[in-house]
Order: structure tokens, then C-alpha cells, then sequence
């Protein structure tokens, strides 16, 4: 990739490591809040990742970050300035949109320079500008182009190159991998990343694919009804879920209730006794994939049978559904070639409490 010339001077000191703050937002419509009380703050160059089911307020969430929406309460702060009630123009910010929103009568040379343009630019500086976007998502030689000539991963990285050229502070990704294949999305992942650790930009985005929050993030804010449900890295997130909705929403898992006995052994509600060291009362256990292994593989763990009720080839693995003492697992696994679990196979299986999550009732 290359390196942008030209670049731009910090706003405020090094010292002051957060660029976006979010403090008490909230954005009502009616009686009904789209968003509810969050605060949130990413630091100098992160990749914070807004993450949440259809209709739990991330996008709009953005969008008051971007100057489209204005909050109900709450205050937005860009490098330290309160930009509640600015406009979008004003805040430093550049947005790649769901769709792209590429202007489809001018050239792509002339989509990447329009906010250049909006600033007054000259013209020189301008077209080295474009020429160092183009170059930095490796799309040199299309400037000529409309973007019906372009594919709809080479749009996606117009978009982004537009957005960039205007050396924006913070940068606001929507959804920005929803109309690629998957193959094609994996791949711009990736490229994105890289564009966006080479400039060294803050970036926000939003996307319902846990996938795309795991592997790009720095950290992840999960969204739930308008409300923050928990915020920290990838690892975190999936390793230690505060919640059971989010230990739900991220990866497979079984949410079994239960209660915690005096002597620390956790019993669910259908009877499955798992022995461990927990403090007494109600609790709810997250038991992912892979800490179910057949036992038969020497497998550490606390042994049960298990009766296979849906079984799922993935190819390099195989997912099945068991019924273990009346709960229901998941268990992920490569079994040998032609010997798949079918329903009613009884397998022997461990699970393994090392790492088991518990989470209190509250």
C-alpha cells in the first residue's frame, strides 16, 4: 500500500488518546428510543465495530455520529469538540454509505475528488490527491470509468477512497460488505483493514455479521434494543459474555439456567449436574462448541452420553445437535470421512469446564 503524502496534523495532543466520545446519547421517535442511553468512546485509530441484530439502533447510531441524525440527549464529541448540533460537513468525518452512493454520471476520478472540490482545493492538489487514493486501493488505472463500468467490490473501494480523500478524522463504515458475495467479502475485509491501518484513521462501522466484528475489530460494542449490552475486544466479547444475549449472538452456543449448589456444582433446570467451582445461587452457563469432544478421544472433561438430534456437514467440520440429559449442545467436530453422526446415534462425549462461563442472575 501506499504511503499518503501531505498528511494531516493531530487536532489535539497525542495525549488526548480518544478521537469519538459519545456521552449519554439517546434518539427517541415518539415515545419509542431507537437509541437509549449509550456512551462509548474510540481511541486514535481503532477500529470500533457497532455490532447488533436488525433494528437494535447501531445504524443509528452512526448516523448521529455522522451529522444525519440529531440525538434527542446526549452529547457527541469529535478530537474534543462537542459536535452535537453541527452539521455533517463541519465534523471531520467521511462516510462509506450501505450502497455505495456513488454518483453514477461522473467518472471515478471525479467521485473521489467531489469533497475535495466542496473544499475548495486546487485543482493540483486535488488530482494528486486522487491519484494517492486511487493508488491506495489499487485502482489506478479505472479513473475514467463510471462506476456501471465497476464490479461491486471495486465500487465498495471507490466509496472507501472517497471518503478518505478528504483526510477525515473519523472514518463511518454502514454495512459496507452487504452487497458482496461472501467470498468476495472475505477479501474486502481484508483490504479494507489494510487501507484503514495504513492512514491510521478511526473507524466506526456497522455490520449484523459477527464474522466481519471478530476478525476486523479492535474492539466490538454490542447493541441490543438501543442499548449497549456490553463493549470490549473480540476476545472478550466471545471468551467472557456479560450477557446471555450476547453469548447468544456471538458464535454458537447452549444457554443452559440453572442454580449453583453449596458445594460450587451447577445444576440446569432439566437436570444436567455439571461439577465445578462457582458461588451459590442462580446462574446461567454458557457452554460453547468446542468445549463438547468425544470422549472417546481421550478428551479431558466431565463425561455424558449424548443422543444426536440434527446433524449439520459443514465440510471441514461437522455440527450436531445433541441431546445431553434432556438440554440441548452443540457440538462442532471433523469426524472421519463417510461416518457422520445421524439422528439417534449415541455418542460418548466430555465437557470440558475449563473456561466455562457462568453468568449470575442479576
Amino acid at each position: 500500500m501506499l504511503a499518503l503524502s501531505e498528511g494531516k496534523e493531530d487536532a489535539v495532543s497525542e495525549s488526548n488518546d480518544f478521537v469519538v466520545e459519545l456521552r449519554s446519547v439517546s434518539k427517541l421517535y415518539g415515545d419509542a428510543a431507537a437509541v437509549a442511553d449509550i456512551s462509548l468512546k474510540a481511541r486514535r485509530g481503532e477500529l470500533l465495530c457497532l455490532l447488533g441484530p436488525s433494528g437494535c439502533g447501531k445504524t443509528t447510531t452512526l448516523r448521529m455520529v455522522a451529522g444525519f441524525v440529531e440525538p434527542s440527549s446526549g452529547s457527541i464529541h469529535i478530537n474534543n469538540i462537542d459536535m452535537t448540533h453541527q452539521p455533517p460537513y463541519r465534523r471531520d468525518t467521511g462516510m462509506v454509505f450501505q450502497s455505495y452512493a456513488l454518483f453514477p454520471h461522473m467518472t471515478v476520478a471525479e467521485n473521489v475528488a467531489f469533497g475535495l472540490e466542496n473544499l475548495r482545493w486546487p485543482r493540483e492538489k486535488r488530482d494528486k490527491r486522487v491519484e494517492e487514493m486511487l493508488e491506495l486501493v489499487e485502482l489506478p488505472h479505472f479513473a475514467q470509468r463510471l462506476p456501471s463500468q465497476l464490479s461491486g467490490g471495486q465500487q465498495q473501494r471507490i466509496a472507501l477512497a472517497r471518503a478518505l480523500a478528504i483526510k477525515p478524522a473519523v472514518l463511518l463504515l454502514d454495512e459496507p460488505f452487504s452487497n458482496l458475495d461472501a467470498q468476495l467479502r472475505v477479501r474486502m475485509r481484508e483490504e479494507l483493514q489494510e487501507v484503514v491501518r495504513s492512514v491510521n484513521v478511526t473507524t466506526l462501522f456497522v455490520t449484523h455479521d459477527q464474522e466481519e466484528a471478530l476478525t476486523m475489530s479492535d474492539r466490538i460494542v454490542v447493541m441490543n434494543a438501543g442499548k449497549v449490552e456490553q463493549i470490549g475486544t473480540p476476545g472478550e466479547i466471545y471468551e467472557t459474555p456479560a450477557t446471555p444475549f450476547v453469548a447468544k449472538f456471538i458464535g454458537w452456543c447452549s444457554l443452559l439456567k440453572g442454580t449453583v449448589d453449596d458445594a460450587g456444582a451447577f445444576t440446569s433446570t432439566a437436570g444436567l449436574r455439571i461439577i465445578g467451582k462457582w458461588s451459590a445461587g442462580p446462574a446461567t452457563v454458557v457452554i460453547r462448541p468446542e468445549q463438547l469432544k468425544l470422549s472417546a478421544d481421550g478428551a479431558p472433561g466431565q463425561r455424558q452420553q449424548a443422543r444426536v438430534l440434527h446433524s449439520h456437514y459443514l465440510g471441514g467440520a461437522t455440527r450436531v445437535v445433541l441431546d445431553v440429559n434432556g438440554e440441548q449442545l452443540i457440538m462442532q467436530e471433523r469426524f472421519p470421512f463417510g461416518r457422520h453422526p445421524q439422528h439417534g446415534d449415541v455418542l460418548d462425549i466430555a465437557i470440558s469446564t475449563d473456561n466455562l462461563r457462568l453468568i449470575g442472575d442479576a
